[in-house]
């Protein structure tokens, strides 16, 4: 290894800011080759080192317990995990790590992450690939920040992205796909924006529970093989100009005082209904287009409630909106089974909830 004037260039545009001061950038670059040590190079780097690796694969499981960059190549930099745990674990309160251009396999154990990032440690990273560990792809907690661009989540052994204890994520232009449980469990507290982001094939796409708080624009929530996505246990859900399709259950289903606002969404061909709402739900949705679900296009209440209204069970919560197409059984595009359910006349669905031409 030796250090060279070199300039590590990670084409990224978020600030890593985030309530502390600026992290000190020294001009020197430790470079790392295969078969020599990153865990050494670490050891040794300054605080806001650059370390660049060089094309190749590097089987080594290491800790991070310091400000730094840590770059691969364009032409393939693959880090595989030598031992149980995660592969790249990142870790100190104020550490500010740059992550860019590298794949990060092989995490082994039921901790076998393929990074994880915790004590409030601030993370940036771009063109990184998470693949193939026995675990999460990426794993963050402890009131960490992680800032995700141009990232690849995929065939991961349970979840893709798992989240939880006031971690606080931004994920943008990343794709989710292929994980054998969770695209994204955001648990606890948590929070998450998705921006023009694909969450698909995994067996249910996202799943947050314990007033999780996700906001999501211009992202595709579609062909997992369960449900889409799902609130549970008071989380927030907003979403603007999604599409939630193809999915084998649900497309959005809100239970247990969880709150969803979606807007400008279209929520189409889910193997049951578009939207169900569950005990004291709550649901905006304004303009949006739900059609050709095998169920019902918004389902409040029970699994039987098609047709009128059960008293044993009533829907103890609440729906506002405004404009939206939601076409029934017979109709161009309709749902399968019904518009809305309960279809009774009444408070539930508020005056001009339906578009204009519509029906429930």
């Amino acid at each position: 290894m030796k250090r060279v004037a070199w300039s590590c260039l990670l084409g990224m545009t978020l600030l890593l800011a985030v309530g502390r001061g600026a992290v000190p950038r020294v001009d020197r670059t430790i470079t790392v080759h295969p078969g020599e040590s990153i865990q050494g190079a670490i050891t040794g780097a300054l605080e806001g080192e650059v370390i660049a690796l060089a094309p190749g694969t590097y089987r080594e499981s290491f800790v991070i317990d310091r400000s730094l960059t840590l770059c691969g190549a364009a032409e393939g930099t693959v880090i595989e995990g030598a031992s149980r745990g995660a592969v790249v674990r990142i870790c100190g309160d104020g550490v500010v790590v740059r992550l860019a251009d590298l794949t990060v396999q092989g995490g082994q154990g039921w901790d076998g992450h393929g990074i994880q990032v915790e004590d409030s440690a601030v993370v940036e990273m771009a063109n990184v690939t998470a693949t193939h560990n026995n675990w999460s792809g990426i794993w963050a907690t402890d009131r960490s920040v992680l800032f995700l661009d141009k990232c690849r989540i995929t065939e991961n052994g349970t979840h893709g992205l798992f989240t939880w204890d006031f971690a606080r994520v931004s994920v943008q232009r990343c794709a989710i796909v292929g994980n054998r449980t969770h695209g994204i469990l955001a648990l606890h507290l948590s929070e998450l924006t998705l921006t023009e982001c694909v969450i698909s094939g995994n067996h249910s796409g996202i799943w947050t529970w314990d007033g999780v708080r996700l906001y999501a624009v211009k992202s595709r929530i579609v062909e997992n093989s369960s449900d889409g996505l799902a609130a549970q246990n008071g989380s927030l859900l907003h979403l603007a100009e999604c599409s939630v399709s193809d999915n084998g259950g649900v497309g959005l289903w809100l239970s247990d005082s969880s709150r969803g606002v979606v807007q400008h969404c279209a929520i189409f061909t889910n193997g049951e209904d578009g939207i169900l709402l569950e005990r004291d739900a709550i649901l905006e949705s304004y303009d949006s287009v739900l059609r050709e679900n095998r169920g019902v296009g918004i389902r409040a209440a029970t699994a039987s409630c098609v047709g009128g209204f059960d008293p044993s069970a009533p829907f103890k919560g609440w729906v506002k909106g405004r404009g939206n197409d939601i076409p029934g059984p017979g109709e161009d595009g309709g749902n399968a089974e019904a518009a809305l359910c309960p279809d009774y006349p009444g408070s539930l669905w508020p005056a001009g909830f339906l578009r204009a031409g519509g029906s429930g």
